[in-house]
């Protein structure tokens, strides 16, 4: 396999769920690195008809508390309240990826053969840049996990740097790792080749 590939598919494979972190940088790492991969991974990730509609929002200190106090303290059912616990307490920050609706609406609009199709094709964008986003993180020395308590998150974030027509589609809670991740078992998925 050509060198470059193999590098790609190797960090890929390696990026994992990792929940023990603590509020740390990396060594030689500053809070702008992370603004600079996620800006250009939100710019660069492909979307349909080039509509753009990624956005994400990066919440550190005070905000990235606040954010997951609020989703602890909101969130109806006790079992799920220790992962917002973990993420206020233990990780340094939470990138928050979005969706701008309004523009999904008028791509619905312009192309109406397709427009029930349109919600699941952003999705798809938002999953790319979710998983390019944590990669990138791990390729930092940060570890990170997934969340989706997207409408609990929504409604505590800064209604002046969030806007309203924006959906929140996940949530990448990031630190510096205390442990690595488990070990990763796989069912077996062979991915035919057809000629």
């Amino acid at each position: 396999m050509p060198s470059k590939a193999a590098q790609f598919l190797e960090t890929l494979a390696a990026r994992r769920t990792i929940y023990a972190l603590k509020p740390e940088l990396p060594a030689n790492v500053e809070l702008q690195n992370v603004r600079d991969a996620v800006q250009e991974i939100i710019k660069h990730t492909p979307t349909c008809f080039n509509s753009q509609g990624n956005r994400a929002v990066i919440l550190t200190g005070e905000s990235h508390k606040c954010v997951w106090d609020h989703v602890y303290k909101t969130i109806p059912i006790e079992a799920y309240k220790t992962r917002p616990l973990s993420a206020r307490d233990e990780a340094l920050g939470t990138v928050v990826f979005l969706v701008n609706d309004a523009k999904t609406k008028e791509m619905q609009e312009a192309f109406p053969a397709w427009s029930d199709l349109f919600p699941e094709f952003v999705a798809h964008s938002s999953g790319s840049a979710q998983i390019s986003a944590w990669t990138a993180l791990e390729l930092l020395g940060f570890g990170a996990h997934l969340q989706h308590f997207n409408e609990l998150v929504k409604d505590a974030l800064p209604k002046d740097t969030v806007k309203e027509e924006w959906k929140v589609q996940g949530q990448l809670v990031f630190g510096l790792p205390v442990t690595g991740p488990i070990e990763k078992s796989f069912m077996e998925n062979e991915v035919p080749l057809l000629e």
